[in-house]
């Protein structure tokens, strides 16, 4: 999520205002392939190549289930 931006000269006058599409726009423009990297995640979680031990078990009320 991007905010309106505003640009002032040195002596304090409103320059230009820069709208949050413009600034999206020219931040995916520029950064393509600024996605997140996920697969080398050093800060920790669950290993997925483990398989998890847990078994699914089926309960029910009526016989044969």
């Amino acid at each position: 999520m991007f905010f309106e931006v505003k640009i002032y000269d040195a002596s304090g006058e409103l320059k230009k205002v820069v709208s949050p599409k413009r600034l999206s726009n020219r931040f995916w423009k520029k950064n393509e392939n600024a996605l997140p990297d996920f697969k080398d995640n050093e800060i920790g979680g669950e290993d997925w190549s483990v398989k998890d031990s847990r078994q699914v078990v089926h309960i029910g009320t009526e016989e044969g289930y």
